[in-house]
């Protein structure tokens, strides 16, 4: 079910989205949030290569809500909060996977996969629309580590594991 949150949602997207990535940035998440009537809009935004610094939040911060106030895209006050989704940011697109190559990885599959719901490992390779786990099982041989392939349309979840 669309709802007008999630009209909102898009057409605050559609406004930050060009002016964020033409500044070298990544806008990785948006949501909207009412508590005591007050909303807030909360864009968690990042670099590329990742490691975006409070200076940058905060210019980010400053230019967005000039856009979104010329644009005149919120019908009521709101609070802008723009922060950095931090180290152990949810991955969810294949260019989250990417940035992520070589790291552990928590992954929450939409179906089992050889009975699990839950696989973690470190991420060997993002291939077209699969991601291949070393999971640091012993083949039956106890020769190396076995590497699963996961599409990536079957995860419903996954985040770094930070050690």
């Amino acid at each position: 079910m669309y709802n007008r949150a999630d009209e909102l949602l898009d057409k605050i997207k559609q406004v930050v989205q060009g002016y964020i990535e033409g500044l070298g940035y990544e806008l990785v998440d948006l949501s909207l949030s009412k508590t005591r009537g007050n909303i807030t809009l909360r864009i968690l935004t990042d670099k590329p290569r990742g490691g975006i610094s409070l200076k940058e939040c905060a210019d980010l911060n400053q230019g967005l809500s000039a856009i979104l106030d010329r644009e005149n895209t919120l019908e009521e006050s709101c609070v802008i909060e723009v922060s950095s989704p931090g180290i152990d940011r949810p991955l969810a697109s294949r260019k989250d996977f990417l940035r992520a190559h070589g790291r552990q990885i928590r992954v929450v599959l939409s179906e089992p996969f050889e009975g699990k719901r839950e696989v973690t490992g470190i991420i060997s390779k993002v291939e077209d629309d699969s991601l291949f786990l070393d999971s640091g099982e012993k083949t039956i041989h106890g020769e190396r580590s076995r590497t699963i392939k996961i599409p990536l349309n079957k995860i419903k979840k996954a985040k770094q594991v930070i050690k």
